[in-house]
């Protein structure tokens, strides 16, 4: 569960720099720079290991799989914020921990205690709570969107890439080896869509530092997230780590607070609630 937390204080810390980026840069490009960054930073990690690509034998074929399915996710994401408000596209997307859950359930046999079932089902609940106010969202879903079945689809997607993710990890019994062949193979998928979307690459002449600073802070702790959900899914129950994982959303939205000043709704507060009670009862069942 510590390493779920830890994963969860990355991609918290991704999420809310790759936003600032975003705004500076546009979201293809602010993903490109911090994707780069984390696939040079995990390759560091993976050759200071010392470990080799043996343990890969047979599990290539998920590797791809991993790959494609994250790229298809990060880009269904940006496309879903696009579309439409963050209000319905970022608590959407806070679910994917569901998707992932349920396939280690009935995938892989796990079997939660019930207090550890409990606990992922506030953890997941507190994760959506605090990722939006519920007076917007349900404003944006009675107009339905054009964003809402992307944001539906990249959760999935994400929820997917997390648990074959954990698999490979489990399976190779080396965190090292999982996260950088997977890395890799995310961003080997990118090059077909950085090769459509070439047009949009003219953005970083007049890219500031701050921008490009920023793609690159979301980079470094998305390294911090990905390296530490790996560890956690090769020592721990693959449902409890991503269900601790989810409650990223939190950290983005508390950055956000301090230094952005903006204001928390009453059922964002519920949600702090939820996850700290999550928290709890993961750490009792696990």
């Amino acid at each position: 569960m510590i390493f779920g937390l830890f994963a969860a204080l990355g991609w918290g810390l991704a999420d809310f720099f790759a936003h600032l980026a975003g705004r500076r840069l546009g979201s293809l490009m602010a993903v490109l720079i911090g994707q780069l960054l984390a696939v040079v930073a995990i390759t560091a990690i993976f050759l200071a290991s010392g470990h080799g690509l043996s343990s890969l034998a047979g599990w290539w074929w998920l590797v791809a799989i991993n790959g494609i399915v994250a790229m298809s996710a990060y880009a269904l994401h940006y496309h879903a914020l696009e579309l439409g408000p963050v209000s319905v596209v970022s608590p959407i997307g806070a679910g994917y921990a569901v998707v992932g859950v349920l396939l280690a359930i009935v995938l892989l046999g796990e079997r939660p205690s019930v207090p550890a079932m409990v606990g992922i089902a506030c953890s997941i609940a507190g994760a959506v709570l605090v990722s939006t106010d519920l007076k917007a969202m349900r404003a944006g879903l009675r107009q339905h969107p054009p964003g809402l079945w992307w944001a539906v689809a990249s959760a999935v997607g994400f929820g997917l890439a997390g648990f074959t993710l954990g698999v490979v990890s489990q399976e190779t019994g080396i965190w090292q080896v999982a996260t950088f062949a997977s890395r890799w193979a995310m961003v080997a998928a990118f090059v077909p869509l950085a090769v459509a979307r070439r047009g949009e690459f003219s953005r970083l002449r007049t890219a500031t530092l701050a921008g490009v600073g920023f793609a690159l802070a979301a980079g470094a702790t998305d390294v911090l997230g990905v390296a530490s959900f790996s560890a956690g899914t090769e020592a721990d129950a693959l449902s409890i780590v991503l269900a601790a994982s989810a409650v990223f959303p939190l950290i983005a939205v508390l950055l956000s607070h301090v230094t952005l000043h903006e204001r928390l709704a009453t059922n964002q507060y519920v949600g702090i609630g939820f996850i700290v009670l999550g928290l709890l009862l993961l750490g009792v069942g696990s």
